[in-house]
């Protein structure tokens, strides 16, 4: 394509509006499993949709945004429901937030009362991004922002309001082809998901694998959206409760020679994905489960090779590689899984590594007695890494 048919088609993107009365339907997967789905649509002055999250509990959230004359979005409200609660009662959690030229007000309640720690009143710089609080996001909320951008060649960044008492940090979109534009987030570093666009700006498709919600989404033509919420209502009350985490929280507790070990981290589940190599790229940090940072704790002194390791308190990060792998020792604790800070390293040590055969569908941590002391492994997939030790 030349570059004057190309800056053609970046304006026709841009201007383009989206079709009105029209709803479009989003189905946002976590590798082979269907997590959230999402219906909307624009009429004049109004975008209104719904979006079914299947984790940790099912819930539904309704969102109305009222629409200035450039697309801007002047004020969005927001409710909350369990699927089959009665329609009359006060929801889960309803929010209405309205955007003037440099302050946003926040109001939140919660089953029908007032939210003061919700609530809020923000000062903020430029256009507004409303953040609805779920993962994944709005990608009606996204698409409209998209409307209003009219990227060109340049990038344009929004205040991404939410409420709560937390800072207002930015999402910045950015251009990176015809038909293709990234959304990035500054509160979380690295955080970017790329967004598919056709040529009149609506979403064709978003992939988040690069951030750590690793989920790819992906418009389709209609689906059965009231019919969804329901059987995903029955699953989970088939189950006694909730759906749970998609990658749930687990604590090992053992003892060995001696030392009282603890392992405390979340357990992500393979999905259909190619685990290492792919969604654990080779050669790089990696959090060593899911969530918040994996904590390992020691009452002895451990040996791990010719490097010990003192009683205490410490987070694990590997590094994976194809014959192998590296533990890190990091004595940071208490932060979450993407901050990692190298000059917090305590030590690394070397993991041998082999293939094992069935896979692993969820990611498991044991410790377990070997002659006078004990043998670490982490295992998914068809990788284990593992390193003995003898207590101090």
């Amino acid at each position: 394509m030349s570059p004057k048919i190309a800056s053609v088609a970046l304006v026709l993107i841009a201007a383009a509006p989206v079709a009105a009365q029209t709803p479009a339907y989003i189905l946002t997967r976590l590798g082979v499993d269907t997590v959230a789905i999402e219906r909307f649509s624009r009429s004049g002055n109004k975008l209104e949709g719904d979006l079914v999250m299947r984790h940790p509990r099912v819930r539904t959230i309704h969102y109305v945004a009222d629409l200035g004359p450039q697309g801007e979005i002047r004020s969005l409200a927001t409710t909350v429901r369990r699927p089959g609660t009665d329609p009359s009662a006060p929801p889960m959690m309803q929010t209405i937030s309205r955007f003037a030229d440099t302050v946003a007000v926040i109001e939140v309640q919660r089953n029908g009362q007032p939210d003061t720690a919700g609530s809020a009143r923000k000062s903020y710089r430029g256009a507004v991004a409303p953040m609805i609080g779920v993962e994944p996001t709005s990608y009606g909320i996204y698409e409209q922002l998209l409307t209003s951008a009219r990227l060109g060649r340049d990038s344009v960044s929004y205040a991404l309001v939410s409420p709560g008492a937390g800072p207002v940090p930015a999402i910045i979109l950015r251009r990176r082809g015809a038909d293709s534009v990234s959304f990035t987030s500054t509160f979380f570093p690295g955080w970017t998901e790329v967004a598919r666009v056709d040529s009149r700006g609506r979403i064709q498709g978003v992939d988040a694998s690069a951030t750590t919600v690793k989920t790819v989404a992906q418009r389709v033509a209609s689906l059965d959206f009231d019919n969804v919420v329901k059987s995903w209502a029955a699953v989970e009350s088939a189950r006694g409760g909730a759906m749970g985490q998609m990658s749930p929280p687990d604590t090992l507790k053992t003892t060995i020679g001696g030392a009282n070990l603890t392992v405390a981290y979340s357990r992500p589940l393979k999905r259909g994905r190619v685990i290492f190599g792919n969604l654990v790229p080779w050669n790089q940090v990696w959090r060593t489960g899911a969530n918040a940072a994996t904590m390992f704790t020691t009452d002895k002194d451990l040996a791990f090779g010719s490097t010990v390791i003192p009683a205490g308190k410490y987070t694990l990060w590997t590094v994976p590689a194809p014959t192998g792998a590296k533990l890190i020792f990091n004595s940071e604790t208490g932060q979450w899984g993407t901050d990692y800070h190298a000059d917090k390293d305590f030590a690394r040590v070397d993991l041998a590594g082999r293939q094992v055969s069935p896979p692993v569908d969820q990611f498991v941590i044991v410790v377990a007695p070997q002659g006078t002391g004990g043998l670490l492994s982490f295992t998914w997939d068809d990788r284990q890494y593992s390193v003995p030790f003898p207590v101090k």
